[in-house]
């Protein structure tokens, strides 16, 4: 007598979507903030997180409710395009305690977190 095995059901898929992040960097001379950039852009890599925007942000006199760019990557937060926005430092946000912490409360009101690769 031959003995048939049934081969075990095939296991579902789940599609995944990785963690998307905007870069966001504070430009406070004309110099390109290369290695802020490349700091960030291996943290995401090494969390496998997907940069969907990098933003380059010129007007960092400017307090972060003022930013049209900044702004503009809390809006990537809002309507869910990114989770995330990554920052080489706190100080890109603003140097002053009070305002970071604020734009901060913002993003997670917005849904997401802000994250600092360099404390």
């Amino acid at each position: 007598m031959k003995l048939h095995s049934t081969p075990p059901a095939p296991t579902p898929q789940i599609p995944t979507v990785p963690f998307q992040v905007v870069i966001y960097l504070a430009k406070p001379s004309p110099t390109f903030p290369e290695l802020e950039m490349r700091s960030c852009e291996e943290y995401a890599l090494l969390h496998r997180w997907d940069v969907t925007l990098t933003v380059l942000d010129d007007e960092t006199e400017k307090p972060p409710d003022r930013r049209p760019l900044l702004l503009a990557a809390l809006k990537t937060i809002t309507d869910r395009t990114a989770g995330a926005i990554l920052t080489p430092s706190r100080a890109a946000i603003s140097p002053i305690d009070g305002e970071f912490d604020d734009f901060a409360a913002e993003v997670e009101k917005a849904g997401g977190f802000l994250q600092v690769v360099h404390r």
